[in-house]
């Protein structure tokens, strides 16, 4: 049973630390803070990855807890710690509790889940129940693609036999077993700078030819297969009275099957200035694959919904736009859920919140899919075939 009390007064300790991926000390606390929990707490067995810098860039470190040395899990729990805010954002609008919801940076992606994912395995270990051998990986840098924790992910995953990921139920209640994958690339302009009114004639306008392509790559968008496309940072130009010579465009892109993102990783690639006069660097590639089900992705939802029915839940599935790093997971010909944690909604905005009105009953159905999953020694969960391997983020 679910302490409501103490999950809320610990998720606020959390939510208040800023934790925004690049935000390495931030990221370090709430790391800190788990570690207590796992190892101080209930005696789990620490691997630290704490990667060289890459660059200037130093990012925080990521967590593998383990109920045993052996690392070939009967069931991988994946959660991140690492936010989309900037630092001073907790400042600004720092956790709180308005009526049914309760709101903060990160409370529903997905510091809720992995509060939820300790007081669930504590719970499941205090009662003295059966449970088989389980790894909770804790992704310091999620929001950013996985530079370094990618690789690490894939080796875990590739020895365990079933994965769920701990971000937050959707909004209407539905679990999720589908998601798209991501695409993402840099794309920088360099034109021929010239002054805009003695001699225009002579420049090569480099925001310009950034125009023709945004407009190029959303004509790439299908609707019908589910391909979107956001133009999602465009930068460019020093002054208003010169041509600029320089522009960067950061754009996203996200599809449902693995052969429309290779499809469209090439159609990217394949694009060709319009003014001769601009050169066009791209950079970028599949960051994350679709996140698909196969057969034995349907015995857990169907194990799910068993459990669910226990605590008066009709379980419902989602098929969903946003990343996870259960993708990776479904990449690998890996069983794996998602989305099981608190009733979430606003990931990534000022809106971000989950629910109270059935924080009690999902708590008691992801408790009980955590002991199930992890008991599932029967079920033949060797892959078919390895799907293809997406490129690691630029």
């Amino acid at each position: 049973m679910l302490n409501l009390e103490l999950y809320l007064c610990e998720l606020e300790e959390i939510v208040n630390i800023d934790s925004g991926s690049y935000d390495a000390n931030g990221v370090n606390k709430v790391q800190d803070w788990f570690y207590h929990k796992f190892v101080d707490t209930l005696g789990f067995i620490p691997t630290s990855y704490d990667f060289t810098p890459r660059g200037a860039l130093k990012l925080g470190r990521s967590m593998l807890y383990a109920t045993s040395a052996n690392h070939q899990f009967d069931l991988l729990v994946l959660c991140h710690v690492d936010t989309v805010f900037p630092k001073g954002e907790v400042a600004v609008r720092p956790f709180e509790i308005v009526g049914d919801e309760v709101k903060g940076p990160g409370t529903a992606d997905m510091k809720g889940g992995c509060l939820y994912t300790w007081y669930a395995i504590e719970e499941l270990i205090r009662n003295k129940e059966q449970i088989g051998n389980i790894g909770f990986f804790f992704n310091g840098e999620h929001e950013i693609g996985c530079p370094n924790t990618r690789s690490v992910m894939e080796k875990l995953i590739t020895e365990s036999r079933i994965i769920i990921a701990g971000e937050c139920t959707r909004a209407n209640g539905a679990y999720v077993k589908q998601r798209k994958g991501i695409l993402r690339f840099t794309l920088e302009f360099e034109g021929i700078e010239a002054h805009a009114g003695n001699n225009p004639q002579d420049g090569a306008c480099a925001l310009e030819e950034m125009a023709h392509w945004i407009l190029a790559l959303k004509g790439l968008a299908n609707a019908d297969k589910g391909i979107t496309i956001n133009t999602g940072i465009a930068k460019g130009g020093n002054s208003v009275n010169t041509i600029p010579n320089f522009a960067q465009l950061y754009i996203d892109i996200r599809v449902q099957e693995i052969n429309d993102a290779l499809e469209m990783e090439k159609k990217v690639h394949a694009l060709m200035p319009f003014n001769s006069k601009v050169t066009v660097k791209i950079t970028g590639g599949i960051t994350r694959p679709p996140m698909v089900p196969n057969a034995k992705t349907e015995i857990l939802c169907h194990e799910v919904e068993k459990i669910g029915e226990k605590h008066g839940v009709n379980v419902t599935w989602a098929s969903v736009g946003g990343g996870s790093d259960a993708s990776f997971a479904s990449a690998l010909g890996r069983p794996v859920l998602c989305g099981l944690t608190p009733t979430g909604t606003g990931a990534h905005t000022k809106n971000e919140a989950i629910f109270l009105k059935d924080i009690h009953q999902r708590y008691d159905i992801y408790r009980d899919l955590i002991k199930a999953f992890s008991n599932m020694t029967d079920l033949d969960l060797n892959p078919q075939a390895q799907i293809h391997e997406a490129a690691s983020i630029d």
